[in-house]
């Protein structure tokens, strides 16, 4: 790499030019260029040790201090941008992203509701997630985190006796006892894999039965957390995943 200092934000010198810069590349040599400027950004963003919402140095710095094209740095960032490690705001600049596994795991999950296999080990990943967080949450013992666990299945009780489906009620019910562990990213990754159950909640809760059963079955959930009970909390989690088999 040939050493090239240009004055970046803040001041704060590049020196990351890619040897040899741009010649004349065919179609698989520019992906890869592209590829070497993302890492370079990246190498450059540890570096300095910036954090989400810092400001990086302007296109035309890293065209300059990188010694590439403009269309080979906007590939780059554009495909940082769709994995969440930057974001640009047009006519402002470039700025470091918030860390988030959900662009990175969209990437790969896109066809998993295609795939009956992938749909079964879905439901298994699942239930490992659910006992785990009923642990975590019990360690973490978040008390206004179980008060809204109890206030989201008060209203899928609502939804139920008005006769309709607690879909959203549900889906919040289990994104509070996930948040209730306290661990950002154990969130994410459950978030994104209860997406796939959208369908099998539809189904689940066809049946008024099948709602009511289940509302009963959190509320066991949220008294074993309260008493801190880890073992009955997790029998209970398990009871209330066993309809799940049914769905793949």
């Amino acid at each position: 790499m040939i050493g090239r200092t240009v004055k970046g934000h803040k001041d704060c010198p590049i020196e990351w030019r890619i040897a040899g810069g741009e010649r004349m590349l065919n179609s698989s040599e520019k992906v890869n260029l592209s590829h070497i400027v993302s890492e370079r950004i990246k190498e450059y963003i540890l570096e300095k040790d910036m954090r989400e919402g810092d400001k990086l140095p302007s296109e035309k710095q890293l065209i300059d201090a990188l010694g590439v094209s403009r269309t080979v740095v906007r590939e780059a960032l554009k495909s940082m941008e769709m994995l969440g490690i930057v974001k640009i705001k047009t006519g402002d600049g470039i700025y470091v992203g918030g860390p988030s596994l959900k662009p990175i795991l969209e990437q790969v999950s896109f066809r998993w509701h295609q795939d009956e296999r992938k749909m079964t080990e879905l439901v298994k990943t699942r239930r490992i997630l659910e006992l785990g967080a009923v642990e975590m949450a019990i360690e973490n013992y978040d008390v206004a985190c179980l008060d809204r666990m109890d206030e989201w299945n008060r209203r899928m009780a609502e939804k139920v006796d008005q006769g309709l489906p607690p879909i959203e009620e549900d889906l919040a019910f289990h994104e509070t006892l996930f948040r209730a562990t306290g661990n950002e990213t154990y969130l994410e990754l459950s978030g994104l894999i209860s997406d796939f159950f959208l369908k099998i909640r539809t189904q689940h809760f066809d049946s008024v039965e099948s709602s009511r059963k289940s509302v009963d079955e959190h509320q066991n959930v949220i008294d074993a957390i309260r008493a801190k009970d880890v073992a009955r909390a997790k029998r209970e989690m398990e009871i209330h995943l066993a309809p799940l088999q049914k769905f793949i």
